[in-house]
């Protein structure tokens, strides 16, 4: 397999989840390796009366979230304007950060990424998608071998 981003990145994925008065967050995965990370988050089913008031990456020293501090802000004016939330169907944002961002001199490594929403008037369901970029070493198949059913790899063309 030679695909750019099978060689480069690392997709995380938190599936679609009613985070009406909670939150969803992905594991802490390591940016060891890389040189940026995107989140992309996709509002589905909302209730009008709701709107999604954290959206941000957090770093920590370890996968563990061990010192798990912000990297990115939600607040008015912030990376995520909460002035401006996601309130709708279809609704959506990017957050990049550079690993250069991270606080490597007090030993933060690692990133997740976490949605809340404070109200519960109805269904309110977000998905979570993290992806880790600009591999220093690339590789064969980041995420790992490609397995029927599991892992599947495909570039048109080949």
């Amino acid at each position: 397999m030679n695909g750019f981003f099978s060689e480069n990145g690392i997709i995380t994925l938190v599936e679609t989840a009613d985070i009406g008065g909670t939150s969803a967050s992905s594991g802490y995965v390591s940016m060891k390796g890389f040189d940026r990370a995107t989140l992309y988050a996709e509002i589905g089913t909302w209730n009008s009366g709701d709107d999604l008031d954290t959206l941000k990456i957090q770093q920590a020293t370890d996968s563990s979230g061990t010192s798990a501090k912000d990297l990115t802000t939600s607040a008015s004016g912030g990376n995520y304007d909460t002035d401006n939330p996601l309130d709708a169907d279809g609704d959506f944002a990017y957050i990049e950060i550079r690993a250069e961002d991270l606080d490597t001199d007090n030993g933060f490594t690692h990133i997740n990424v976490t949605a809340a929403e404070g109200g519960n008037s109805g269904v309110d369901n977000v998905t979570l998608v993290l992806l880790r970029y600009g591999a220093k070493y690339p590789s064969k198949e980041m995420a790992g071998a490609a397995s029927t059913g599991s892992k599947v790899y495909y570039k048109s063309g080949q």
